[in-house]
């Protein structure tokens, strides 16, 4: 025969246990809200929240943080985080291997006065990409004929 262990519950939506309800390390639910709440030796704790996502049911990230940036927080366990690639920057994804690839290009695209399309290819050995990029000496003759001694790109 089984043995039905009942926790302390309320079906009352917002409703949380206090320190009087509960002894420390007792456990309580509230159904409406779906969250799971514990007495520690310092007060009442939440241990598990789904509707904004914290505790074990949490989300897939809290907080994500680049120095010098403001952070990003998940607002709900069901917040998405959107990744945009500028410039020269591209951003890939591959759902079947739950990959990210965040990279450049490794050529510049143009086509010639033929139509023959082609790419000029980059390499940095030193700093950074978009260093190169923009101290990149291009001697150039536009459509119109007008030379050109450098390409600014931007």
């Amino acid at each position: 025969m089984s043995t039905v262990i009942k926790l302390k519950r309320s079906e009352t939506g917002g409703s949380a246990p206090t320190t009087s309800d509960l002894e420390v390390g007792e456990v309580a639910v509230n159904t409406v809200d779906q969250k799971i709440y514990m007495r520690s030796s310092t007060g009442i704790v939440t241990i598990a929240d789904t509707a904004t996502g914290s505790g074990s049911a949490g989300s897939a990230f809290t907080n994500i943080a680049v120095s010098g940036q403001s952070t990003v927080q998940a607002d709900s366990s069901t917040d998405t985080l959107t990744l945009v690639g500028t410039g020269l920057n591209s951003i890939t994804t591959d759902a079947s291997t739950d990959t990210i690839t965040i990279g450049t290009p490794t050529s510049i695209p143009f086509t010639d006065s033929s139509g023959t399309s082609g790419g000029i290819a980059l390499s940095v050995t030193a700093g950074t990409l978009s260093d190169a990029v923009n101290s990149l000496y291009l001697p150039f003759e536009d459509s119109s004929g007008t030379s050109y001694t450098t390409i600014i790109m931007t």
